[in-house]
């Protein structure tokens, strides 16, 4: 219905797929992740066609007979090192408050934050093992915003929805 939706408001309002706002683009985003069936193969299509996605239709591989290892995991390689980044609340609609943890070998690291294009919108030093940094969204335009965490040559990145 949501993918129905969207193409009745773009008809109705003379607007191209390339002519999403950031909130429909995250919406568009949510649909391709999580649905298996037509709306998740039509947003899928619409992204890789007109904003450069790009997902994996990739064919499972039975491995039974074979050896195999697990594959590299970012996530688990940088909670060893103790890189940790949360945001809160989300959806927010004034502020969020970035939760972070750094390895012991980095005092320093920065948090960047873009818009859904890869504008930067702001940077935020952080210092300190552990803590925490408020982001003033008041004058942020609602949408979806991409947050990465930079310390010691490593990135954790996650999203944030703006919703005014």
């Amino acid at each position: 219905m949501d993918m129905l939706n969207l193409q009745i408001n773009l008809e109705q309002q003379q607007r191209s797929i390339s002519d999403l706002d950031t909130l429909e683009l995250a919406n568009l985003i949510f649909i391709a992740e999580n649905s298996r069936g037509t709306a998740g193969l039509q947003a899928k299509g619409i992204l890789e066609y007109a904003y450069g996605y790009h997902f994996c239709n990739c064919i499972g591989v039975d491995n039974s007979g074979y050896k195999s290892s697990n594959a590299f995991n970012p996530g688990a390689f940088e909670k060893l090192l103790g890189i940790e980044i949360s945001v809160e609340p989300n959806p927010t609609k004034e502020w969020a408050v970035f939760k972070y943890s750094l390895p012991e070998s980095s005092a320093e690291g920065v948090i960047k934050i873009s818009d859904a294009s890869g504008k930067l919108i702001t940077t935020i030093p952080i210092n300190g093992k552990q803590g925490q940094k408020i982001w003033d969204t008041r004058e942020i335009k609602s949408g979806m915003y991409f947050y990465t965490l930079h310390v010691s040559g490593f990135m954790k990145s996650g999203k944030i929805v703006v919703s005014k």
